[in-house]
């Protein structure tokens, strides 16, 4: 990984998948009345690691379109606040932060506050204003970038992630992370994996005409959606959304319905092969037609 990336082992953290980093950075940041500001909807696992340090959680809605609202997160920003946590591209959403923002971002946050950048998605990134955050940890900025094998490289059911940030913070993180977390065989598969560019490239290119091809369709659908930065669509479906979620679980195409997110109007679509999104499609148009 150091030698693939050109930077020094002592910058890396590697983790039980992306997950144990967030709770990792966490234990070693947080303490009870400390605040986190988490734009929303995101990731759940940000709140799961507040929780468990006693730490407060400040909710800042995304702005429209979901896209990050810079002058909020600066707003939410008191004494407390320790951490940052941005999601880009964003889970649900597929919306990302662009450089630029980022980099004023950096610029005017306090230096005390840490950010965790989850870059897990961002193999998936075409926008040529996209950042997945590493030249700011090169330029030394108090950050954290997440990154994983669990999507484009398919390597969920093995938990390897791993983190980038300025050597400091590295050590503290060390500090409180188990020894032997990631199993050899994991580490076998990751290091296999960062070899794969074939995979990678074939990836991209089945996603890119996934997206083309759902985009397609809810428009011919009419149902409104957000054009995605990653490998999922997130898609409007009404009120009713929540029995259409439940009739495709029983015709078994598995989509995620957006009330855990707190979107109880939407369902998140995993981006699959032609075939894939084709049967999808065919479900979802008889079951707008005849039970709606």
């Amino acid at each position: 990984m150091p030698q693939n990336l050109g930077w020094h082992p002592e910058q890396f953290i590697i983790s039980n998948g992306g997950d144990e980093l967030i709770t990792l950075v966490s234990e070693a940041f947080l303490e009870p009345g400390d605040e986190i500001i988490v734009p929303a909807p995101t990731f759940s696992e940000y709140e799961f690691g507040a929780h468990l340090m006693g730490a407060n959680i400040v909710t800042v809605p995304l702005g429209e379109s979901y896209a990050f609202d810079l002058d909020a997160i600066v707003n939410a920003v008191t004494e407390r606040t320790k951490m940052l946590c941005i999601c880009s591209p964003n889970n649900p959403t597929g919306t990302y932060l662009s450089k630029s923002v980022l980099h004023h971002l950096l610029g005017i946050l306090p230096k005390h506050i840490l950010v965790l950048f989850d870059a897990a998605y961002s193999q998936y990134a075409t926008a040529d204003d996209y950042t997945n955050g590493l030249e700011f940890v090169r330029a030394g900025y108090p950050i954290v970038v997440l990154q994983t094998f669990s999507k484009i490289y398919g390597l969920a059911g093995l938990r390897v992630g791993f983190g980038t940030a300025p050597e400091s913070i590295i050590q503290h993180i060390l500090k409180v992370k188990e020894p032997f977390n990631v199993n050899a065989l994991a580490q076998a598969a990751a290091a296999a994996a960062l070899h794969d560019d074939e995979h990678v490239r074939l990836s991209l290119e089945v996603n890119m005409q996934g997206k083309t091809q759902l985009y397609r369709s809810f428009r011919d659908l009419r149902l409104p959606f957000i054009e995605s930065m990653s490998n999922f669509v997130l898609v409007d479906l009404g009120s009713g959304a929540k029995s259409v979620y439940e009739q495709l679980l029983t015709k078994g195409i598995i989509v995620r319905f957006g009330g855990i997110w707190n979107l109880p109007h939407h369902i998140r679509v995993s981006v699959g092969k032609e075939e894939e999104n084709s049967v999808f499609v065919h479900e979802l148009t008889e079951i707008l037609h005849h039970h709606l």
